[in-house]
């Protein structure tokens, strides 16, 4: 039987924390139904709708603990039934940087009911066009039948600058 937990990390920022961390629930059978995650000024937080083996749940939170002492992990039950996502889609979604630009493709990808297993999202200058540029790599949980041309047709709806590519 499977455990469905939310868990909430907290803690200073190094390099591939959110790949380390998943990396470590993958090596006991555990995955990510949902995720968000949130850089700033060298610390970041983030939450993740983990699903795992029952009898390897307390194994898990203690091999994050164990191996990321300086972090703090809260644990609680998950409120949604677990549900199944059959297929894995990449997405790279490449814009001008604005305010909101996160929150409003989050917000695309809920209301079309897909889970978010890993998001990582950098911004850059563009000296050739004075802008911010937006780039965000994206692993998607969708339902068999999904079509991931469409998915990309609603996130480049957003906007007219935003270019999707499915990997």
């Amino acid at each position: 039987m499977k455990s469905n937990f939310i868990t909430t990390i907290y803690g200073s920022v190094f390099p591939g924390i959110i790949k380390s961390l998943a990396e470590t629930t993958r090596s006991l059978g555990g995955e990510w139904l949902t995720s968000k995650v949130i850089k700033l000024d060298g610390q970041f937080a983030a939450i993740m709708n983990v699903v795992v083996e029952e009898q390897l749940e307390q194994r898990l939170k203690s091999s994050l603990t164990e191996k990321y002492p300086t972090l703090h992990f809260v644990y609680a039950p998950a409120s949604v039934p677990l549900r199944a996502a059959t297929k894995t889609i990449n997405l790279v979604v490449d814009c001008i940087d604005r305010p909101g630009l996160t929150g409003d493709l989050s917000n695309i990808l809920a209301n079309l009911d897909i889970c978010v297993e890993d998001m990582e999202c950098k911004r850059f200058a563009m000296d050739g066009i004075g802008d911010t540029v937006f780039s965000a790599r994206l692993t998607l949980a969708v339902p068999e039948a999904a079509d991931s041309e469409i998915i990309a047709g609603e996130i480049e709806a957003m906007s007219e600058d935003v270019r999707v590519h499915v990997m």
